[in-house]
């Protein structure tokens, strides 16, 4: 798992990794760079836990 500053993904989906998008700005969450995250969390920063960044992989049935 990954979690970049960068482009939405862009260098976790380049090494093969799960990419959670974190929108500064949660209104900008349906822009479309934010489509190919694994994780989206809609409401920005405050929707964040690392609860949910660890349970994610399990949840979405992967490795």
């Amino acid at each position: 798992m990954v979690l970049e500053d960068a482009a939405p993904g862009a260098a976790a989906h380049a090494a093969g990794m799960r990419c959670i998008a974190i929108p500064y700005v949660a209104a900008q969450a349906d822009a479309p760079e934010f489509a190919t995250a694994g994780l989206l969390l809609r409401g920005g920063q405050p929707e964040f836990t690392a609860r949910a960044a660890y349970e994610w992989p399990a949840g979405a049935g992967q490795p």
